[in-house]
């Protein structure tokens, strides 16, 4: 068989077009799929290295009477920062409130109404995982 197809151009060019054909049917359905994902516009923000919500935690939990911090950052689809929700031991005195809502004012260049800050209850446990533990 190989020596046919060795010594048979019309077979060489049959094999070829055949060969061609199914690495283009391959390319368009690999395309397809990449293009028809469910993308229904809401993300699952995951930091690349969670390195932007640790370090600022870290600053924050450095300002007098902060106290213990947590971060969630939202994005654009720029991966731009857009708003913030900080909880903080400290959060019901408003000095302190006001002071890690400027820091991440500054820090990201976001206006106030983007940066939410509540006073952290120190649980930190949802309640469906409670009977967990």
């Amino acid at each position: 068989m190989f020596k046919r197809f060795i010594e048979d151009q019309k077979a060489k060019d049959k094999f070829i077009k055949a060969l061609s054909i199914i690495i283009i049917v391959i390319v368009i359905l690999l395309s397809f799929d990449v293009f028809s994902q469910n993308n229904d516009g809401r993300r699952q923000i995951v930091d690349r290295d969670g390195g932007v919500e640790a370090d600022l935690c870290m600053i924050l939990s450095d300002i007098e009477g902060v106290g213990e911090v947590d971060v969630m950052l939202q994005y654009d689809e720029d991966d731009r920062i857009t708003g913030a929700i900080v909880t903080a031991g400290g959060a019901d005195d408003p000095v302190v409130k006001n002071n890690v809502v400027n820091a991440v004012m500054a820090l990201f260049d976001i206006s106030a109404s983007n940066v939410e800050v509540f006073k952290k209850t120190g649980e930190g446990v949802l309640e469906e995982n409670k009977d967990e533990k």
